[in-house]
């Protein structure tokens, strides 16, 4: 449970900061924006801004395109992570920029409501929402309703899991999802979380802020909150769980890859050494981050590219070489 020397750096460098969980959702807000000094100038591309209609408001998106395409193409749809409270479109745009560069696909980032304004069930509905209104309007806006994917972090990791699930019971089918050190488990007692409590970017602490602030009165053992406790896991789509080895989530996101295929959905699934929470969002200062980035386009240029090659030129790095892969 070594950390990388990058991560410990850059833990060591936070360390006077306080926890969320110390925090006024105000002050939790403001602080997320750090992560913003954490990430690489993002890739240049065609960004349309638009709203589109939740069930109570409506809902920003941003459509990033790396290429003009001729004809349909596949898409991804990012639900960032957020604690369910904090973050907005800008803290995920650069990830997502880069994600589209590197699978050559448009990219899809959805500003849904948050909590404690905002608590369960209305996030997940609005990514409901919106997923299916990018199903509902592929044609205008050209890509394949057959092969729309969902990729979401940590808080996002949770409402992209649900978020699959409501739509595949309802006959919509998602073509594949990406979980980044999701949040799966409103209980909080996997081992992960008193192996790494406190002093790991994400505290047990803070977990239990986040929760608290999304499920208000709600049952933790609701499946719709809880996505690891849904008894039936059948007829998910081919699925990529990311786990952080020092993370209070590592554990839970590792059960929910296992379940999946103990109800035979394909899982690629990957523990990276000495990584933190909130890596996807740290290129700029963790390595490891950009191991993620190409393994999550890997996986989605494979599932939704099937019969075509999966590996598109793209660049892999300052050097534009392939790093050593995670494992």
């Amino acid at each position: 449970m070594a950390l990388h020397a990058q991560a410990a750096a850059h833990l060591a460098a936070a360390a006077g900061a306080p926890g969320v969980a110390a925090m006024t959702v105000r002050e939790a807000r403001e602080a997320m924006w750090g992560y913003l000094t954490l990430q690489r100038p993002a890739p240049p591309m065609v960004v349309e801004h638009r709203f589109v209609p939740g069930p109570s408001a409506d809902l920003p998106i941003r459509i990033l395109r790396p290429v003009v395409a001729d004809g349909a193409q596949p898409a991804i749809v990012v639900l960032h992570g957020s604690g369910w409270v904090a973050a907005n479109l800008d803290m995920v745009d650069e990830p997502a920029r880069v994600l589209a560069r590197d699978t050559g696909l448009p990219v899809i980032t959805v500003g849904y409501q948050k909590a404690p304004e905002h608590p369960f069930p209305t996030p997940l509905e609005d990514c409901v929402a919106a997923v299916r209104w990018v199903v509902d309007h592929a044609a205008e806006l050209g890509v394949d309703p057959a092969r729309i994917a969902l990729v979401g972090d940590s808080a996002g990791g949770n409402l992209a899991a649900a978020t699959t699930r409501e739509l595949t019971r309802d006959g919509v089918a998602i073509a594949a999802q990406a979980l980044l050190y999701p949040a799966l488990d409103a209980r909080r007692a996997h081992p992960s979380y008193a192996l790494f409590a406190r002093g790991f970017g994400l505290d047990a602490d803070d977990m239990a802020w986040f929760w608290g602030h999304y499920l208000g009165e709600t049952d933790p053992l609701d499946a719709r909150v809880s996505p690891l406790l849904e008894p039936d896991l059948v007829g998910l789509p081919p699925t990529f769980v990311a786990s952080a080895e020092n993370d209070v989530l590592r554990d839970e996101a590792e059960e929910y890859a296992e379940r999946l295929r103990a109800a035979a959905v394909p899982v690629t699934a990957r523990r990276y050494a000495g990584m933190i929470h909130g890596f996807w969002w740290m290129d700029g200062v963790l390595d490891g981050a950009r191991e993620l980035q190409c393994d999550v386009a890997d996986f989605l240029g494979g599932a939704l590219r099937a019969g075509s090659a999966t590996r598109t030129a793209r660049s892999r790095g300052d050097d534009g070489k392939r790093r050593r892969r995670a494992t």
